[in-house]
């Protein structure tokens, strides 16, 4: 089973060792929200989780404005990727065409890095809209669901839409790890290892495949 987390400064200071040794194999880390914010904690979230071990993924909060400026921003705050690392796009926001400027977006940072990062929304998100300008792009879902009661007890598994399968689901927003002090997200996929989710990061040199359904990920 896949165990990852994702943060921002909101769980302040994290002892990235700690968090390690209670088996968290993954984290996706807070990077920029629209073209102006940083989070504080960014780099010393990468540098540090990088140091314990964890995979890191970088993620962007949309604002709906301009989609490539807000793509250039991300990956101007991102900097270097590391080999097999992720990104991903935080869509949370009520937009006129969600679809079409999440597919700018991605495109964009596809265009730059070479590999296709995930979007990451809710269920209910997933459901309502018509999602299919991002799913013919073969950009991967990792999708938030949450328990009746969240505490941090997986319910039912959210549906994939449009999709074939998600890559990753947010399970809870009150998660307990060992070196984070209060509530921390928590994703898992039972179904794929470490070195599949891999697939969909910075590949190796020797990959000449851009898209993760080519480089064998299975749902």
């Amino acid at each position: 089973m896949l165990k990852a987390i994702d943060v921002s400064h909101h769980q302040g200071a994290i002892d990235w060792r700690k968090v390690r040794g209670n088996g968290v194999d993954f984290s996706f880390i807070k990077a920029s929200e629209s073209v102006g914010f940083i989070d504080p904690r960014y780099k010393e979230n990468v540098k540090n989780a990088r140091e314990a071990g964890v995979l890191v993924g970088s993620y962007h909060f949309a604002r709906g404005g301009d989609p490539f400026k807000e793509a250039d921003f991300f990956l101007s705050t991102v900097g270097e990727i590391q080999q097999w690392e992720l990104l991903a796009l935080d869509w949370e926001i009520e937009h006129a065409s969600p679809a079409a400027w999440c597919r700018a977006f991605l495109d964009r940072v596809e265009s730059k890095v070479g590999f296709k990062p995930l979007l990451y929304t809710n269920e209910a998100r997933v459901k309502s809209i018509n999602w299919a300008k991002v799913v013919t792009g073969d950009f991967g879902l990792w999708v938030a669901k949450y328990p009746w009661v969240d505490i941090g007890v997986a319910g039912t598994k959210p549906t994939s839409g449009q999709w074939a399968f998600w890559t990753l689901w947010q399970f809870s927003s009150k998660g307990k790890i060992g070196g984070i002090t209060g509530n921390v997200d928590l994703n898992k996929n039972d179904s794929i290892s470490l070195d599949t989710l891999k697939k969909y990061g910075k590949p190796t040199p020797s990959c000449n495949h851009l898209c993760p359904l080519h480089c064998g990920v299975k749902p």
